[in-house]
């Protein structure tokens, strides 16, 4: 989900990783003897359980490494989770993991369902995508042309009964991955690298949908905020009040798009009913990643050019048409200028990665998903990256320190049950928004998405 976008943002790239902004020191193996700073947030009992597990399994000695964790959470984050750096160290050893939990803010995690998210989450990173991954490879399919782009997991860990969630990942800083300036439209490598992932992701599902269908069946995941979406739900509310701030970047005499805006916005219930309804995008439909927009995404470079991604984020994977996730970077993530003359070539590499990886994965392209359903995809699922985008697009346009406080904001959701967006957007910089979401509007409308 959009919401959850941010907290890739606030982990500090450069910041040396011996800092310590909370110094917290456990002698193992009893929890209760953890040593905590008294002006740092106190973390859960569960957090330490789990960086225990992943000490035994890392091979560290019981009873002589200490855990070291550094808040990764600032203002501006995602309503979905929080970030933890967190640092085994033994003797001369030093680990450094990423973790993720659910708010430490009661109100951040009731107001969007975030157990339930995280349970998502942790079955993608325990189940789903290992499937996935040994799928390809009983079918000779190598990491250079499978789709294997995630980062390494070492504990996922959910209970919802007593509402404990955490998942560990690899620091990919630590192997030269970076961000992409999100205040940035996509240049063209970037795009490419992401265009070709998503198609080799895709053919994974359109392969195991054919060869093991019984085994596909728990791939098939409702969209997680389906049982959100009725018509006075804070997140559907904004949407409307985002949708009629982009129709006010038309130009006056833009009449067609203004009306082709309103019939959206009169429709969008609708809309979002028909994008969670996979039965619709069947044979087609695919797991998808959910949350497809540039901070869910790290790079590795070489001389200056991006060589390989891995995605992040897939706290909202469902089972979908493959067009949500690609009209969802493609209409946020770049401008009009690349996509004006781009946005053909970006659905062929898309498409092509895909048929290539069925291919080797034993089924023919024509066969399984071809070019011409592909291309009626796009025209019936194409618009719902306006949807997003009119959400995200303010954001984009925002510095990430004029972002609002996401625990001060659940709460006041929570305590006046108002959604006022101007929280978002007070600081947007409405220049920079006026143009790139008129040009959003423009192309859809172009491209006879709306």
């Amino acid at each position: 989900m959009v919401l959850e976008s941010q907290e890739q943002v606030t982990i500090p790239q450069e910041a040396a990783i011996e800092k310590t902004v909370t110094d917290n020191h456990v002698t193992q193996p009893n929890v209760s003897e953890v040593t905590r700073d008294p002006t740092a947030r106190e973390l859960p009992a569960f957090f330490y359980t789990a960086m225990e597990q992943v000490a035994r399994d890392e091979g560290f000695t019981a009873g002589q490494y200490t855990i070291e964790t550094e808040d990764g959470s600032s203002k501006g984050d995602g309503f979905i989770g929080e970030l933890f750096r967190a640092y085994l160290t033994e003797g001369d050893r030093r680990e450094t993991y990423l973790c993720k939990i659910p708010p430490l803010n009661e109100a951040r995690r009731q107001q969007f369902g975030t157990m339930e998210i995280f349970e998502r989450e942790v079955l993608m990173y325990n189940k789903l995508l290992p499937l996935m991954f040994a799928y390809q490879e009983e079918k000779g399919v190598g990491r250079e042309d499978g789709f294997f782009c995630i980062p390494k997991c070492y504990h996922a860990h959910y209970d919802g009964q007593s509402a404990e969630a955490i998942i560990v990942l690899e620091d990919l800083r630590l192997n030269h991955y970076r961000m992409f300036n999100k205040d940035k439209p996509v240049d063209y490598e970037h795009a490419r690298l992401t265009m070709e992932q998503l198609g080799r992701y895709n053919a994974v599902s359109l392969a195991m949908k054919h060869d093991r269908p019984e085994q596909f069946e728990q791939f098939k995941m409702q969209d997680p905020m389906k049982e959100m979406m009725g018509p006075d739900n804070p997140f559907i509310v904004m949407l409307q009040k985002t949708t009629r701030d982009a129709m006010e970047t038309l130009e006056p005499h833009e009449s067609r798009e203004r009306n082709k805006m309103q019939k959206l916005l009169d429709g969008m219930l609708a809309d979002v009913d028909r994008y969670a309804n996979f039965e619709l995008a069947e044979p087609y439909a695919v797991l998808g990643h959910g949350d497809c927009w540039i901070n869910n995404m790290m790079y590795r470079y070489k001389n200056g050019t991006p060589e390989h991604i891995v995605l992040l984020d897939w706290q909202v994977a469902r089972y979908c048409s493959p067009i949500l996730d690609l009209a969802y970077f493609i209409f946020c993530c770049t401008d009009e200028e690349f996509r004006r003359r781009h946005y053909d070539e970006m659905m062929s590499i898309y498409y092509n990665s895909l048929a290539t990886l069925l291919e080797k994965l034993g089924h023919s392209p024509q066969e399984v998903f071809p070019r011409t359903a592909f291309l009626r995809q796009l025209r019936q699922y194409g618009r719902f990256g306006l949807m997003l985008a009119v959400f995200l697009v303010p954001m984009l346009c925002t510095r990430n320190e004029d972002l609002p406080d996401m625990n001060a904001t659940a709460e006041m959701f929570r305590d006046t049950d108002n959604v006022d967006i101007a929280i978002y957007t007070k600081h947007t910089n409405q220049s920079a928004y006026r143009k790139r979401m008129r040009a959003v509007i423009r192309d859809t409308v172009r491209y006879g998405y709306i």
